[in-house]
């Protein structure tokens, strides 16, 4: 057990809690009598002097001390538990760095050692009185100036029921602070578990305690990075998906809109067709009858189409095709409404190779892109085509890696590949990068099957 008596333990636990409490009340924009925080911040230091009084391995007492103050805010000011693991772990990551900038630096600075300031209980509490101060002013200015943490104030109104529809997606942001904070903190344990190791003030802390600490908060701070890498992974995707539906959004706007002017039209077309008939001009009415049919022939074989996204999106791109000299041929053979994958799934699949291969077949003097899409009794066959160059080895090897392009990465997010393989993957799909049978070139084939 590391004896510490009671009345320097308190001289330092007392105000260390005292500003704690205030950090949160000011965060929160809670009001409290100053009596209440005393009483609570004296009753937070008589449990962590027990704590640390138990014959447990240094560093547990820390971390007990961060539960019994979380518990202590959901008893004593009905915080949920989601907002005291926020505000306490907050709070203490600015303890902790305030703590381990200011006391180092004034040991160096007025010629003492970490040591002598440990095991020294009355320099303990000078040198621990300097950043208390200093949080206090800044706190007591954050408190004055009203401001707010964006995060914090969001998380309250969660909680009260004033915000509602974007709850999961706030929660998943919470929750990525929330490892930010802990691995920051972690950090902070293992620098101060580091100082009082070298102090040799704390018998129970050996070297395989520090090493088995050390490990312990590596650990934690690897998983932590690990899922912080996911989630900003998950989010560059979902920017990616929305930006797509939005395009689609748009594209079947367009659609829309030239069916409008279509119909606006037709009165004008037959006015036309009636003047050159009035007239006698079989042949300027036939081609007239012709191109006229064309149009609408192209019309009315998207509109067939289902679903109606994908009407859209060929539309525009037979438009895109058009306006860059790509010759555009597509064929859709889907028997029913019914599909393997959602809707807004199969525009993402259509739309990234739509848009890879006329990029890729712009290296032809002739470019030329081909889509296919059938369904059948084993699922759905989908087939882009391109006339471009062929992909070499090492590109096939890394082209589903997210953010990896070939492209100008200012204009590519080296992200449409790896959303099509994700697609894939969960739909228990097949992908195969190969060369068509007709012309050299680059075909991706896809294969979803049916869900069982």
């Amino acid at each position: 057990m590391d004896f510490m008596p009671l009345i320097p333990f308190l001289g330092v636990s007392i105000p260390e809690s005292l500003i704690i409490y205030y950090m949160v009340l000011t965060i929160l924009r809670k009001k409290e009598s100053w009596l209440f925080v005393i009483a609570l911040s004296l009753v937070t230091s008589l449990f962590s002097y027990i704590i640390r009084s138990i014959p447990i391995v240094f560093g547990i007492h820390s971390i007990l001390q961060i539960i019994l103050m979380i518990i202590f805010l959901n008893l004593f000011l009905k915080l949920s538990w989601r907002v005291a693991v926020v505000v306490i772990i907050l709070t203490s990551v600015v303890l902790g760095l305030s703590e381990g900038i200011f006391v180092p630096f004034l040991a160096w600075f007025f010629s003492f050692d970490l040591q002598q300031v440990i095991s020294d209980s009355w320099l303990r509490i000078l040198f621990t009185l300097p950043h208390l101060l200093f949080l206090t002013a800044l706190t007591h200015i954050f408190n004055q100036r009203q401001w707010r943490l964006p995060l914090i104030s969001r998380l309250m109104e969660v909680n009260s029921g004033a915000v509602g529809g974007t709850e999961r997606q706030f929660f998943s942001q919470t929750y990525l602070l929330v490892l930010c904070l802990v691995q920051i903190l972690m950090l902070i344990l293992l620098k101060i578990s580091f100082y009082i190791y070298t102090s040799g003030v704390y018998p129970s802390l050996t070297l395989d305690t520090l090493v088995a600490i050390s490990i312990l908060v590596l650990m934690i701070a690897v998983l932590a990075s690990i899922f912080v890498t996911s989630y900003l992974l998950k989010v560059t995707e979902r920017e990616a998906r929305l930006t797509t539906e939005l395009h689609h959004i748009k594209e079947k706007h367009n659609l829309n809109l030239r069916l409008q002017v279509v119909r606006h039209d037709f009165y004008n077309h037959l006015t036309s067709i009636y003047g050159y008939l009035k007239a006698g001009h079989y042949m300027q009415a036939e081609t007239y009858i012709q191109n006229l049919y064309t149009t609408i022939r192209h019309i009315h074989s998207l509109i067939k189409l289902d679903p109606p996204e994908l009407a859209a999106l060929l539309s525009v791109k037979q438009e895109e095709a058009k306006a860059r000299g790509v010759d555009f041929h597509w064929e859709v053979n889907i028997e029913g409404s019914n599909l393997p994958l959602s809707p807004e799934e199969l525009t993402h699949l259509v739309c990234n190779l739509l848009d890879n291969a006329m990029e890729a077949a712009k290296a032809d003097c002739f470019p030329k892109v081909e889509l296919t899409i059938v369904s059948s009794m084993m699922g759905l066959d989908l087939k882009v085509s391109n006339n471009g160059k062929p992909i070499t080895q090492d590109v096939r090897n890394n082209i589903f890696t997210p953010g990896y392009t070939t492209k100008n990465k200012n204009q590519h997010s080296g992200l449409g590949l790896y959303i099509i393989k994700q697609i894939t993957d969960r739909h228990n799909g097949h992908l195969e990068l190969k060369e068509p049978e007709n012309y050299p070139g680059v075909e991706f084939k896809l294969c979803i099957p049916w869900n069982n």
